[in-house]
């Protein structure tokens, strides 16, 4: 058997250094990239969505568009993970926060996993609210049961009642875009959650200057930051592809499906509830906080400190 000399090892070893240095490099540019144009601030996620759903659908009015793979429901996307989205949203989004939370939580970690535990929990409230209680009732208001012949027939008073009957009856209600509503809502939520990713590079520098040197709170911070970090760095990448997955379907549900108000108002229902938990009821003094609220909250939620530039 032939044996490794010692330097044989060395260049062995320097090698896969320099891989593992390249590699680091390349991560570290996908992930400036994210946050530099497309994890940007939530503000601006509003306007772009708004925008993009009031055109795209006015355009689809107009349009005529040709039949493809995205236009028809059952599609890979729309079947794996649009229905599921708000479930795919709490997976990615939730194991970001309580990651991340670990980190910034410091001796206090299970607390701050806690509090991100409630504000998803709030979201989750919301998610239900909308598509589980009032867009149900709205289309049941609104709408009458049309047999295989589209006779209405007014004997049948409910949605579910209407679709038991099978052998082609369909009922004919207001149907407000849950998609829109629904894809919206998670991107806001996954933005938000995402923000502190922005101080994330540069917290051991900024923690130093506000956390005395030599305390057991900096010490916690340092060994779990430096344990987390490639874990933190592919949790913020899965998220950021489940937006563009969600910015896709947005596209393809307003050129294909719904009509031109149930799609604006499911969308503006989606940014009425990200704005109405994220920018008012998460500042309050009473409610879970903002993603990175803990000890160094300051650090986290600042726009005062270094950002990727």
């Amino acid at each position: 058997m032939t044996t490794m000399n010692g330097h044989e090892g060395n260049h062995i070893n320097s090698r896969i250094q320099k891989l593992k240095c390249t590699s680091e490099k390349k991560v570290e540019r996908i992930l400036n990239i994210f946050l530099k144009y497309y994890i940007n601030s939530p503000a601006y996620r509003v306007l772009w969505i708004w925008v993009g759903i009031l055109s795209l659908s006015s355009a689809a009015k107009f349009l005529d568009l040709p039949m493809n793979y995205f236009s028809n429901k059952r599609n890979f996307l729309n079947v794996y993970f649009v229905k599921w989205s708000w479930g795919w949203t709490l997976i990615s989004a939730g194991s970001y926060m309580a990651v991340t939370s670990f980190v910034h939580g410091c001796e206090s970690w299970k607390k701050a996993i806690y509090f991100g535990c409630l504000r998803l929990a709030a979201a989750t409230a919301a998610w239900y609210f909308w598509v589980n209680i009032v867009f149900h009732y709205i289309e049941n208001i609104t709408g009458v049961c049309l047999n295989a012949k589209k006779v209405p027939l007014f004997n049948i008073t409910s949605k579910s009642d209407c679709v038991r009957l099978k052998m082609g009856h369909v009922w004919d209600g207001f149907d407000i875009s849950g998609h829109c509503f629904l894809l919206s809502f998670s991107i806001l939520v996954i933005t938000s959650e995402l923000q502190i990713q922005r101080y994330w590079i540069n917290i051991l520098s900024h923690a130093a200057q506000h956390v005395p040197i030599g305390s057991k709170t900096l010490a916690t911070l340092k060994s779990n930051y430096q344990s987390t970090l490639f874990l933190v760095q592919c949790l913020f990448m899965f998220n950021c592809i489940l937006c563009l997955i969600w910015d896709f379907m947005i596209v393809m549900t307003c050129l294909f499906f719904h009509t031109f108000f149930s799609k604006a108002l499911g969308g503006s229902i989606g940014i009425f509830s990200w704005m109405l938990l994220y920018n008012e009821w998460f500042k309050c003094k009473f409610s879970p906080g903002p993603p990175g609220y803990g000890p160094i909250k300051s650090i986290l939620t600042a726009n005062t400190y270094s950002k990727i530039k």
